[in-house]
């Protein structure tokens, strides 16, 4: 196999163990959190305050499914939307105290997983590691054109 193709059968591979460990964590938050919660949660702190239709594009997904995932989160005091002060038709979601704490435990969740999961790493390995996966992330996530330029994009065939 090529070096290329390892890669692919390693992504694969981590893949499936990020579902996993994705998982863990949000069942071992207190409180309990949903897995596309946790994720939502996260994007909305990240860009807050913030249009829905930018969630929705900002994770590749249709408008109406996060708006049904944000109705969810309302529903339970994470997330309020607000007026849009550029456009008072429109609103603006951005996290509660509660949510920030939600997300807070989520961080500590998935910091004590990972310390366990991990406990023979050295610290140079653990800054090797995420040096190349933040160049990796970046590559991925600035990389929409090349992936056109093979025929797909992020919502299917370009």
């Amino acid at each position: 196999m090529s070096d290329i193709e390892l890669l692919a059968e390693q992504f694969a591979v981590l893949v499936r163990g990020l579902r996993e460990l994705h998982g863990a964590i949000v069942v071992r938050c207190e409180p309990p959190v949903e897995a596309a919660a946790a994720v939502l949660l996260g994007r909305v702190e990240q860009l807050a305050p913030v249009r829905l239709t930018d969630v929705a594009c900002s994770m590749g997904l249709d408008a109406s499914t996060v708006s049904r995932q944000v109705s969810a989160l309302v529903s339970r005091g994470w997330v309020v939307r607000d007026p849009d002060p550029q456009d008072l038709r429109a609103h603006v979601l951005s996290l509660t105290e509660d949510g920030r704490t939600t997300v807070a435990s989520l961080r500590a969740t998935r910091t004590e997983v990972l310390t366990r999961l991990l406990p023979d790493w050295t610290a140079e390995q653990l800054r090797s590691l995420t040096t190349a996966l933040a160049r990796l992330n970046h590559d991925l996530t600035t990389g929409s054109d090349r992936l056109e330029l093979v025929g797909t994009t992020r919502h299917g065939k370009a």
